[in-house]
């Protein structure tokens, strides 16, 4: 099957104008696979992506990428109102469940896409110029330029503070040498999985002055061999860093310098310039050597603090 390039699907004929937004449901790339595809397909056309907020005075033409399966009653209300105006717009099908608003859609759209030639083929009965599109894959990313410094930080999104990535920043910009973040982030139970929980991305680039690199969740092999990699972890919190905060013990464990804050209540084994790296009291980065320095006393300051010796204090407790 000869498939069509990207400008006979979405540029139009010379009698039709192409669009000028695409329109989504799910918004979120993190989340939901149609939603990263519309925000490559949004890039690619040089249009922007919006949600469904967009249909209630929808301006230009709107082409609207959606999965049918995907939409709750309040979206397929809001598609149905859109159609009966009678505006302009095209659609590009992710799926088809043969529901009446489908083939409403399909049948008053200027132009109707469908993303695989299975989709197409019950779409055909209805709209015979159905155009046979595709999903392309990922683009190949490029290696990451080269650094001489490679710093981490990882936990829970909601307890990353980027505010104190600044201070870090300030240090770093000082520094000849060049650096680079790479920021993980698990959601808690329970929270909500929105975009909302990624704006973190965006604040620690700003207070770090750029040079970051957002990796979603890792598991916990992948944030070992990570931590085995870089040459530093980051991990700043409310008050000060604790026994019980996992991020910065692991990093410990595995002889990773850690740059952390420290305040009255930080265990004794924690400390500047020993075993981990306070940033309010540095003048400087910390060189390599200093970095490998306290990275090697880390791992010996946390030896005593693994599960044996937990469950070992456990079972004496209740002796």
């Amino acid at each position: 099957m000869n498939f069509p390039s990207e400008t006979d699907l979405f540029a139009g004929h010379a009698s039709a104008r192409a669009p000028t937004v695409v329109v989504t449901y799910h918004t979120n790339p993190f989340t939901c696979g149609v939603a990263r595809f519309n925000a490559s397909l949004g890039r690619s056309l040089g249009i922007p992506v919006t949600d469904f907020g967009a249909l209630a005075e929808p301006e230009g033409l709107p082409l609207l990428s959606i999965k049918a399966s995907e939409l709750d009653d309040a979206a397929r209300a809001a598609l149905a109102t859109f159609a009966e105006r009678g505006k302009p717009y095209w659609v590009l099908l992710h799926g088809w469940t043969g529901t009446v608003l489908e083939a409403t859609l399909v049948v008053r759209a200027g132009r109707v896409c469908a993303a695989s030639a299975e989709i197409a083929a019950p779409v055909r009965l209805m709209r015979p110029d159905v155009v046979v599109a595709f999903a392309p894959g990922a683009p190949v990313a490029e290696d990451p330029d080269p650094c001489d410094v490679q710093l981490m930080t990882f936990g829970m999104a909601h307890k990353i503070d980027a505010s104190r990535y600044a201070t870090l920043g300030r240090l770093v910009r000082a520094d000849g040498r060049s650096f680079r973040l790479d920021v993980s982030t698990a959601i808690h139970e329970g929270a909500n999985f929105d975009e909302g929980m990624f704006s973190v991305r965006g604040e620690v680039a700003a207070a770090f002055g750029g040079g970051v690199s957002f990796l979603g969740f890792l598991a916990d092999g992948e944030v070992s061999r990570r931590l085995r990699e870089c040459d530093a972890l980051v991990a700043f919190f409310p008050d000060g860093v604790r026994e019980n905060n996992t991020t910065v013990m692991s990093a410990m464990a595995h002889g990773c310098a850690v740059i952390t804050n420290l305040d009255p209540l930080t265990p004794t084994f924690m400390v500047h310039d020993r075993t981990v790296f306070d940033v309010h009291r540095l003048e400087r980065f910390p060189s390599g050597p200093d970095l490998r320095r306290v990275g090697v006393a880390a791992r010996e300051a946390v030896g005593p603090y693994d599960f044996a010796s937990l469950a070992s204090l456990i079972r004496g407790a209740s002796a």
